[in-house]
């Protein structure tokens, strides 16, 4: 018998091969779709934390606008008294550990706590039994604290936020110093880098301006003579009489007309008779901003804005505006400035600080009442009485066809006292989304 020996054909083992890279091909595709579903997840994570956390960031943001606006309408809480208008609590005893008492690595010593009938925790700003700001519409958890700080006198504005879920988690704050928004300094009746000692004007001194019977009546970088010698004059304040000898400073009001008041035979200073009264500043000493020197705070117009009782782009109306006041404002003009003949601006109880940066013109025969300030060129037309101060960034391009500058004790009194008061500004540098 014949055994037939069957040999395997390498032509029937193709398939194995295909097999395998077949195999081979697919454990590859999964492997990349497992890691790109991975890839994926993680981007869609990242993405979704990335969402949370500007959802919390701007829940903490929103928190400190609303302690703005709370501070802005409520600047007397600044002076940290407990047991006062405002709920601050001291932070010892039981509140010593709480937040915002405690807060990281930092101390304060009050804390506004919003809600006094739980002494067990600090509720913020707008919760409380008297909501004094509104939770955010959306949800979204937004957290308003005020710290004090005896040393420095700081106050510490505390945002927290959460995201929607409450998974993300943002902190932020900004702290407020005190200022003073008027200078401490005296303000003489003229103050400009240059004053022309040729023109037209009368200005009555302050008595006490260099100190105790020390009149100043200008004060100033340099004189400027080349307008010739003029028909100007200085005198006391009880030189300035009308035509009956009596004082005008004493005897009339802002409702009196002064314009029979004129200074005596008894000058300070007048063409070829230069004294003391007028103040030329040693090299360096006069200050490099008269706008500094009356606001020692702020450095520019746009400053003076944010300050302004009234902003205006022009003086259209400023005449029928003030005429009300019983107390003193600060008004900005963005712009020019002309005020219309026989006009009066402000009163002895109710004057103005004129800020403007443009022309400033006051026509004829018209009184002012309070601090103007021009930033560019001043003009005083015949018969201008100012009331107060007039203070001069460009001198330089000061004129007048004659005008009257009065020392009113009265209408400076009152503008101290109106407007000297501590304001608040927010701190350079002090925010911070790092809580300590």
């Amino acid at each position: 018998m014949k055994l037939i020996n069957i040999q395997p054909s390498l032509n029937n083992q193709k398939g194995v091969a295909t097999l395998l890279v077949s195999i081979i091909l697919l454990i590859g595709v999964t492997l990349i779709t497992i890691f790109a579903a991975r890839v994926g997840i993680m981007d869609q994570r990242i993405s979704a934390n990335e969402y949370r956390h500007k959802e919390a960031n701007a829940a903490a943001d929103a928190a400190l606008e609303q302690a703005a606006a709370f501070i802005t309408n409520n600047t007397d809480l600044y002076d940290g008294t407990v047991g006062g208008t405002y709920p601050w609590v001291a932070c010892t005893g039981g509140y010593a550990g709480l937040f915002p008492c405690t807060n990281g690595s930092d101390t304060y010593d009050l804390a506004y706590d919003n809600d006094l009938t739980t002494p067990t925790t600090i509720e913020p700003l707008q919760l409380g039994s008297t909501p004094t700001a509104v939770d955010l519409s959306s949800g979204v958890v937004s957290n308003t604290y005020l710290t004090y700080t005896n040393s420095g006198n700081v106050m510490t504005a505390i945002g927290t936020g959460e995201s929607l879920d409450g998974t993300g988690n943002a902190y932020a704050q900004i702290s407020y110093t005190q200022i003073t928004l008027l200078t401490s300094e005296e303000v003489p009746p003229i103050m400009t880098p240059i004053i022309k000692l040729g023109g037209t004007f009368t200005i009555v001194a302050d008595p006490n301006g260099g100190g105790k019977g020390v009149p100043v009546s200008a004060w100033v970088a340099t004189f400027d003579t080349s307008g010739g010698v003029g028909s100007w004059q200085t005198c006391q304040l009880d030189a300035f009489l009308d035509n009956s000898g009596d004082i005008c400073s004493e005897k009339l009001d802002d409702t009196d007309s002064w314009k029979f008041c004129d200074c005596d035979g008894d000058k300070l200073s007048e063409p070829g008779n230069v004294n003391h009264d007028i103040v030329q500043a040693d090299p360096g000493d006069f200050p490099p901003s008269v706008l500094s020197y009356l606001f020692p705070s702020f450095d520019s117009f746009t400053d003076i804005v944010s300050i302004a009782d009234e902003k205006l782009t022009n003086c259209t109306g400023l005449e029928a505006l003030a005429s009300g006041w019983t107390t003193s404002k600060i008004v900005t003009v963005d712009g020019d400035c002309t005020m219309p003949s026989n006009s009066i601006i402000g009163s002895r109880a109710g004057p103005l600080i004129l800020v403007v940066s443009g022309h400033l013109k006051i026509n004829a025969n018209s009184d002012f009442y309070g601090i103007a300030l021009g930033l560019s060129d001043v003009t005083l037309n015949g018969g201008v009485k100012v009331h107060g101060s007039l203070l001069a960034e460009d001198s330089t391009k000061l004129t007048t066809g004659g005008y009257t500058q009065v020392y009113d004790e009265f209408v400076l009194g009152s503008i101290v006292e109106d407007l000297s008061n501590l304001g608040l500004a927010k701190q350079k540098y002090s925010w911070t989304d790092i809580q300590p």
